[in-house]
């Protein structure tokens, strides 16, 4: 008769292996992956990536640690627009090797858009109004244009702007753009 009895050693030691390489594959990989971060360096401290995930996870990098990369989060979509959070998300090294990361340059391209209804002031000075707000606001016109719509006239001014600074720039162009086309306005109906 043969004695199976050594088996039972080897066999605790395979399945303890089994075990922990599973439990560790998730910390090596990510290690491995904020090796390969530091060394590429398309994701690195101050700049803005989005993580295409479900959700999805936009944000400014903090910190690049050996397991995992600390980002400030930032508001995507029309709810909040490239508005920080206040929210922390650490987000493991090897999540962003395995998933397609949009990584923002040190500029955006950004919108802003006004409704006006008639009657309008002269449109020259509409289109200046928008050029002068988004000025007044530190960021460089790319392209301001107009459009009818219905009842209303639409204004629609595009700029660059630092992605670091972008927090809610729309608003304060939206603002200042209303109060020049206000006066604009009373102006026109003197």
């Amino acid at each position: 008769m043969v004695d199976y009895t050594f088996l039972i050693p080897v066999v605790s030691i395979l399945i303890s292996t089994l075990g922990v390489s599973v439990i560790f594959k998730d910390y090596v990989g990510s290690m491995i992956a904020g090796i390969v971060l530091r060394y590429v360096k398309h994701i690195k401290s101050a700049r803005r990536i989005k993580i295409i995930a479900n959700p999805i996870i936009k944000g400014d990098v903090i910190d690049i640690g050996p397991l995992r990369t600390t980002l400030m989060e930032v508001g995507d979509g029309e709810r909040l627009p490239s508005v920080r959070t206040g929210r922390l998300v650490k987000v493991p090294n090897s999540f962003l090797i395995t998933n397609p990361v949009v990584v923002y340059g040190d500029t955006i391209i950004d919108e802003v858009v006004a409704y006006l209804k008639p009657p309008l002031p002269n449109l020259d000075m509409v289109i200046k109004a928008m050029k002068d707000a988004i000025v007044m606001q530190g960021h460089r016109v790319i392209e301001v244009g107009l459009y009818q719509k219905e009842d209303h006239l639409v204004v629609h001014g595009i700029f660059e702007a630092a992605t670091i600074e972008m927090t809610d720039e729309r608003s304060k162009i939206l603002k200042s753009f209303i109060e020049s086309s206000q006066a604009l306005h009373m102006e026109a109906h003197r």
